[in-house]
């Protein structure tokens, strides 16, 4: 990704589309976009593979925002985040179409156990994702909404008996266990 970027910056540079001072800023942004439009591609790939677009877009729905206002564990690299990502992805699949109707009856107790992550926890920066005092503030609190809004949508689903709900469960569940990953590597750090 790094080499495509910097190829693809190069290029524009020698067109004259882009300033050599404005280098460093456009590799970077195009690192981002190749790294995301892998991952987009990679989950609809997912989707299509366990026959479960709909678990899929749930699951990125809501554990995107909350996941990037509440921090946590970063993998060191894009590709180990990217087969991170993936992994997770297909667990969600799984358990949803294969251990959700058993676990729907459980799912209201992830939301308790995120809460408490979130309120505890969030936000927890990563060497690789450095927060200042007043991200720190922001995020809190951004992260608090976020987590409450999807909670209430997902006791709402768990009372309508939607399976659909147990995705929301596992995304805070997810997350809140890369809350607890990331709480112990900077333990570890320090």
């Amino acid at each position: 990704m790094e080499q495509a970027a910097k190829k693809i910056v190069a290029w524009q540079i020698n067109r004259g589309t882009l300033s050599e001072s404005d280098r460093a800023v456009y590799q970077y942004a195009y690192e981002l976009l190749i790294n995301q439009t892998i991952n987009i591609l990679l989950a609809g790939l997912i989707a299509f593979w366990f026959k479960a677009p709909l678990a899929v877009v749930m699951f990125l729905v809501c554990y995107i925002p909350l996941r990037s206002f509440c921090g946590g564990y970063h993998a060191n690299t894009n590709f180990g985040c990217t087969v991170v990502s993936a992994f997770i992805l297909c667990a969600v699949c799984r358990v949803f179409n294969v251990a959700g109707v058993f676990l729907l009856k459980w799912y209201p107790v992830v939301f308790i156990f995120a809460g408490y992550m979130v309120v505890r926890y969030a936000p927890v920066q990563d060497q690789n994702k450095p927060l200042d005092s007043a991200e720190k503030v922001r995020y809190r609190v951004i992260s608090r909404i976020i987590w409450s809004i999807e909670a209430v949508i997902g006791i709402l689903m768990y009372w309508r008996q939607m399976q659909l709900g147990l995705v929301v469960a596992l995304s805070h569940l997810i997350m809140a266990f890369m809350l607890g990953l990331g709480v112990f590597k900077n333990y570890k750090l320090k």
